[in-house]
């Protein structure tokens, strides 16, 4: 895109990732890339020093917004999927019963299906109302039958933006090992891993953190044995052929996204300033959702209570994908259409196989954003 065609245009795909990036995350991985930069933790010499100075840093200062008392329990992966799969694979055994909330990512649903696969592990689905969010209640009936080796869900729903009741799931199992993805809500909603009894939780940082792709961090709690999924070269006692049995070294085979890793200390700086995200986007979503609904033919498939994250909604008559085409090519709105990686949400929703549109607003969005959204979304409803 040309850099008028980018001025014009009206970004509601934040779900997906974060665009634009904040200035300092630019400015952050430009020092790194620029300056005279090493591999963290595998020379003495001091750009490598420097290096490992910087994963340290951003691996504190994560720990202070998530609420983690010992930053080494806090591992860097590729992304929130990565984090995922290694709780799954590394946690579970053969046999094992998996709980999920129905709004599960595939990031979620492949490892464990694949796992049911390998090794019988049996998931199972737990009620919810009709927006995803769990049934407490019918929960807390399955908590008393039956003992589960994990209670995975995610925190926030990418498709329709509802949020679960993560506290109200820790006082239904409270002996469950619980696994949140926060692929949606790290820098949008508080999260407090420690106090809220969190045993695990897995997020990217190009999303609500407004970092760059290809970092995420993954949470282990340390009363629980998690196998790594790789070995290799850590920095670390290289002297043995064993990996190292300490954290967050276990974990972290191989060379670090340490560019990746400074553009994330350049968008946590800009936190305390911007603060979370959560009640702009709500404020953002709720206007969609309820301005979309008053008009003739939309259907939303968002809570709309004021809660939701993100506006999903389809238009009778036109495909997910046919909308979201006429949104970009006549009204420059960008967003997401189809099943966005979640089928299994989809059809909780009942709206598989063809999905929704979603339209997930973010940080430099503003109600002029959405007024533009909703006048393409009343046109291609009226001549549906």
């Amino acid at each position: 895109m040309t850099e008028q065609a980018v001025e014009n245009v009206v970004y509601l795909d934040h779900a997906a990732t974060s665009w634009p990036k904040p200035d300092e995350v630019a400015r952050e991985m430009l020092r790194a890339l620029t300056d005279v930069t090493a591999n963290a933790g595998r020379s003495g010499h001091q750009p490598s020093v420097e290096s490992a100075r910087t994963v340290f840093q951003t691996r504190e200062e994560l720990a202070q917004l998530l609420r983690v008392s010992r930053s080494e329990n806090l591992v860097f992966v590729r992304g929130c999927t990565e984090g995922l799969n290694l709780v799954i694979r590394g946690l579970l055994q053969p046999g094992n019963v998996v709980a999920v909330s129905p709004m599960e990512h595939n990031s979620v649903m492949r490892p464990l299906r694949r796992w049911a696969h390998e090794q019988g592990v049996v998931v199972e689905t737990l009620a919810a109302d009709p927006y995803g969010r769990i049934d407490l209640e019918a929960a807390r009936r399955v908590a008393g039958r039956k003992k589960l080796a994990l209670l995975a869900v995610c925190h926030a729903s990418n498709v329709n933006g509802a949020v679960q009741d993560v506290r109200g799931l820790r006082a239904v199992f409270p002996e469950t090992p619980l696994l949140v993805d926060a692929a949606q809500t790290a820098g949008v909603l508080p999260i407090h891993v420690e106090p809220e009894g969190i045993d695990f939780l897995a997020c990217s940082v190009h999303k609500g953190l407004l970092g760059p792709t290809g970092v995420g961090v993954c949470y282990l709690n340390p009363r629980f044995e998690v196998r790594p999924l790789q070995h290799g070269g850590t920095g670390s006692r290289s002297e043995s052929l064993e990996q190292p049995d300490f954290r967050p070294d276990r974990y972290e085979s191989g060379t670090l996204n340490l560019h990746g890793i400074a553009g994330t200390h350049g968008a946590l700086l800009g936190i305390a300033e911007r603060g979370l995200l959560g009640d702009h986007k709500r404020q953002l979503a709720g206007l969609l959702l309820d301005e979309a609904g008053r008009i003739p033919g939309v259907r939303p498939h968002s809570p709309q209570d004021g809660t939701a994250l993100c506006a999903s909604l389809t238009v009778d008559g036109v495909r997910p994908d046919k909308v979201a085409a006429l949104l970009e090519e006549r009204w420059r709105v960008l967003c997401r259409p189809g099943l966005q990686c979640a089928p299994a949400a989809h059809r909780h929703l009942g709206t598989f196989p063809d999905g929704t549109v979603r339209l997930s607003p973010g940080w430099r969005n503003t109600i002029e954003d959405v007024e533009v959204a909703l006048r393409g979304i009343h046109a291609i409803a009226k001549s549906a």
